[in-house]
C-alpha cells in the first residue's frame, strides 16, 4: 500500500497519547466528563479525542487524540474545552501524568488487503 500525507493540506498530523493517573477510581472522572469530550470532538481539526480506563490500572485513563495540523491543537490547547477538562481532572485529584504530542507526516495501513501485516511498512519489509 502506497503512503499518504496524513492529511489533504500537506502539514503534519498530530497525535496527542499517554496517561493521567487519578488519585482514585478513573471511571467515575470519565463518566462524568463526557460533555467536555464532545465538545473537544466538535472543535475544528478534531479528528479523535478517546478517553478510557488503561486496562488493568482502574485509576488511570487512557488519553488518544488525534488533529489535523499543530494550529488546530493549539488552538484546543487554548479553547473552553481543554479548560473545562483540566478542571473537570483537578477536582476529581490528579496523581501523575505523562502526556506526549507526536507529529505525523506519513501514515499507513498495517495489514495488507489479505488480512496479513502489510508486507512492507514505511518501506520496510515485514515478512
Amino acid at each position: 500500500m502506497p503512503l499518504k500525507k496524513s492529511n489533504g493540506s500537506g502539514e503534519m498530523q498530530v497525535i496527542v497519547a499517554g496517561w493521567i493517573r487519578m488519585e482514585g477510581e478513573a471511571a467515575p472522572t470519565l463518566l462524568s466528563a463526557q460533555g467536555h469530550i464532545d465538545a473537544a470532538l466538535a472543535e475544528k481539526g478534531c479528528i479523535a479525542y478517546e478517553w478510557a480506563v488503561y486496562p488493568g490500572k482502574t485509576d488511570t485513563i487512557f488519553v488518544f487524540e488525534q488533529w489535523e495540523t499543530i494550529d488546530d491543537l493549539i488552538a484546543h490547547l487554548n479553547a473552553e474545552p481543554y479548560f473545562a477538562m483540566g478542571g473537570h481532572l483537578e477536582n476529581a485529584g490528579i496523581a501523575g501524568a505523562e502526556v506526549l504530542c507526536h507529529s505525523v507526516n506519513k501514515s499507513q495501513n498495517i495489514y495488507g488487503n489479505d488480512g496479513l501485516i502489510a508486507e512492507e511498512i514505511f518501506g520496510i519489509r515485514t515478512r
